[in-house]
């Protein structure tokens, strides 16, 4: 694995995250309001220049019913392409994804996991709070981790 990370290439996580949540998971409303937000930062992921996967992140405050907390970041949309899973890229996304944040001045990162990934989320550390809800038709964990 040869792999390099890219900031704000939109388009390259639009086309991951089109082909992932919205083509095989089912998802509608797979892109919000947040992404055209200033301080969104939108993590790609290539191995040997392949686009693979992408995540983003973005300041608490940002979402609707978290405080102004800017050591607080929340982690979302992660997606690897279905041919590049299990090789360790969901992983090392999630690691650069917390690396940046703490850049930022972060302490804590949030995510809202669907329950069948929270085992994944749960190895690298994060704890789930809360009931579980519904988004669109899935099921979705509140989790957090102190960096």
């Amino acid at each position: 694995m040869s792999l390099t990370f890219k900031t704000n290439s939109f388009e390259d996580a639009k086309t991951i995250r089109e082909r992932v949540f919205m083509i095989e998971q089912g998802f509608q409303d797979e892109f919000d309001e947040i992404d055209n937000h200033d301080e969104v930062i939108c993590i790609t992921a290539y191995d040997q220049g392949e686009l693979v996967g992408c995540a983003r992140i973005f300041p608490s405050y940002v979402q609707d019913g978290f405080p102004n907390a800017p050591e607080t970041w929340i982690f979302g949309r992660l997606a690897v392409l279905p041919e590049q899973r299990k090789s360790g890229y969901g992983s090392a996304i999630l690691a650069e994804a917390e690396r940046c944040v703490k850049e930022h001045g972060a302490t804590e990162m949030h995510l809202h996991a669907q329950v069948q990934a929270q085992p994944f989320y749960e190895r690298a550390g994060y704890i789930a709070y809360g009931p579980i809800e519904f988004d669109e038709h899935v099921e979705h964990q509140w989790m957090s981790k102190s960096l």
